[in-house]
């Protein structure tokens, strides 16, 4: 029996034991990424000897990305290699701000709220040159969560805005926060290979709607009334 080398390929911390003439070849790499030298190669000539796939080639042949001229459109693509980050609390304004900026003394009673809608956002390591949102990755809490990736809230209040002020209604929709690398799948041989890892890290913020919270944003008049910068720190 032919005896096969392992080596280990390590992304984000995880490692695979892969047969040795297939580990570089299953990585998808940008070209910032470094790979072992092949068979006494240096990097560029083991690169050209292989074969490789850009991180931006394989994400974008993902289910809801533009595709790549480089490399076919994958069946599946699946965040793996997972780390759970601190959860992310990302606020948003309801509804318009309303005024009491017309120079009174009185304070003005006014009906704050609305509807908006929080979504599943999505940012990748390496610049992709498309909107990443649209990648339709499996795995992770957007699978577990029978919501769905995005959370709609509706709720209106009265409020008192003192003069000289101005007020908005705000929501914070709680987001699982994921990072992990990207395991792509063909139906055909891509390079010599069905499955193939991307080098680069997707980071997903996936909102929680059993977890939100409301709040009045109050500024002076002549301010930005939509500026939640002090919110979302």
């Amino acid at each position: 029996m032919k005896a096969i080398t392992l080596v280990a390929l390590s992304l984000l911390g995880a490692a695979w034991a892969v047969p040795a003439d297939e580990a570089f070849a299953r990585g998808g790499y940008t070209e910032y990424d470094a790979i072992p030298a092949l068979d006494g190669l240096n990097d560029i000539e083991a690169r050209t000897h292989q074969g490789t796939i850009s991180s931006v080639d394989l994400l974008a042949s993902c289910p809801g990305g533009p595709g790549s001229s480089n490399v076919a459109r994958a069946d599946r693509c699946t965040l793996i290699n997972i780390k759970n980050n601190p959860d992310k609390r990302v606020w948003k304004t309801m509804g318009d701000p309303q005024l009491n900026c017309k120079g009174g003394v009185t304070p003005v009673a006014e009906t704050l709220g609305g509807t908006t809608t929080v979504s599943q956002t999505v940012t990748v390591s390496v610049n992709i040159g498309f909107e990443s949102e649209a990648l339709k990755i499996s795995g992770g809490a957007s699978i577990s969560s029978e919501e769905g990736t995005s959370t709609t809230q509706t709720k209106l209040v009265m409020f008192t805005i003192p003069p000289g002020k101005q007020a908005v209604y705000v929501t914070g929709v709680n987001q699982k926060s994921e990072t992990g690398n990207v395991q792509v799948n063909y139906g055909t041989r891509q390079k010599g290979h069905y499955i193939w890892f991307t080098g680069a890290t997707l980071t997903r913020l996936t909102p929680d709607p059993n977890n939100v919270v409301y709040d009045v944003y109050v500024s002076n008049c002549g301010t930005n009334p939509t500026d939640l910068r002090s919110f979302n720190r």
